[in-house]
């Protein structure tokens, strides 16, 4: 069943034709976000969220395997890897679903070429965790934990059904190149466009 494509703005769920619906944030997480939880790895073996040295920050991309505006981002997501894993930027890919199983998880990490961890989450604890709701959505962790991003990878989705030839702005590479010239980010929080995360104990 393909996932529902959702343009979350905001708490409060609209749904519209079945289809789409806006919502606002989540509650924005207070803190450092810790989480000692070990996930399976796709690639092989766990994966633990990494905490100060070597990294500077790391990349969480809450993806889902069947949602199409997420597998429209994949090349992007490779290239972003490419180019900022060198500057101890680490990165991983989350399959937001609840009940994807591994074989099928990792047919799929391996068709996409992802060089990264890439993770199952069957409780959805990362995503509760930084407020992440839709598939693609981006959150950017300093070495401590702390939220300094969360949002879309780009603009390239003006909106359902009207992908742009190429991205004008580019809001996570923005975001990384800030951190990495220990600037502010100037835009720590935007609007993603793609499929909602389905949190299984909730309703719609």
């Amino acid at each position: 069943m393909m996932p529902r494509l959702s343009w979350r703005i905001g708490g409060l769920f609209v749904l519209a034709a079945g289809l789409h619906g806006a919502t606002l944030f989540a509650e924005e997480p207070v803190g450092e976000i810790r989480v000692s939880e070990k996930f399976v790895n796709v690639h092989g073996g766990e994966y633990q969220l990494p905490r100060g040295e070597p990294y500077r920050a790391v990349v969480l991309i809450f993806y889902g395997h069947d949602c199409p505006i997420s597998n429209g981002y994949a090349r992007e997501i490779c290239r972003l890897h490419k180019e900022y894993s060198s500057k101890k930027i680490s990165f991983c890919i989350i399959y937001a679903e609840a009940d994807l199983k591994l074989q099928t998880a990792r047919r799929h990490a391996k068709e996409y070429g992802f060089p990264c961890p890439v993770i199952l989450d069957p409780k959805l604890t990362l995503a509760r965790k930084v407020g992440a709701t839709i598939m693609p959505e981006a959150a950017v962790l300093s070495a401590t934990g702390k939220l300094l991003y969360r949002g879309r990878i780009d603009n390239l989705y003006a909106d359902f059904g009207k992908r742009r030839v190429q991205a004008t702005s580019r809001e996570l590479k923005d975001a990384l190149d800030a951190l990495l010239a220990n600037k502010p980010i100037a835009v720590p929080r935007t609007q993603a466009i793609g499929c909602d995360i389905d949190f299984p104990d909730e309703k719609h």
